[in-house]
């Protein structure tokens, strides 16, 4: 499996670091970046725009929510979501990457022919 193959995670006391998969596309006038295996959307009028709300908005919110949870319930929440604990590095967590995009469609109630974008994203 390569590195490419994987998601991962690493929790700091006061913040999330890590390597996820994001996707975008467009409904209505606004585009939607998406990271489905942290379940968080954000938008914008362009792709940068969408990404910038993730990273100066919607992570830094959902990583506060998170650290400020005692951790056996930030690892409950976050294995629901499919990530699983490190055996050797308990604040690491890793899951395998996979889009579903048919998913991403109906989840979000988009046209079949509606184009959607797959990036790596960097959390930090």
């Amino acid at each position: 499996m390569s590195f490419e193959d994987k998601e991962y995670l690493k929790l700091g006391s006061k913040s999330i670091k890590g390597h996820v998969r994001a996707v975008s596309f467009e409904e209505g006038d606004f585009i939607i970046f998406y990271i489905p295996s942290l379940n968080l959307s954000s938008y914008g009028r362009t792709d940068e725009e969408a990404e910038l709300m993730m990273k100066d908005s919607v992570l830094p919110d959902f990583g506060h929510a998170l650290m400020t949870k005692p951790k056996a319930l930030v690892f409950r929440e976050l294995k629901k979501l499919g990530w699983e604990r490190n055996r050797l590095f308990e604040k690491d967590l890793s899951k395998k990457a996979h889009i579903d995009k048919e998913g991403i469609l109906r989840e979000f109630e988009l046209d079949e022919d509606t184009v959607i974008s797959e990036k790596e994203f960097e959390l930090v």
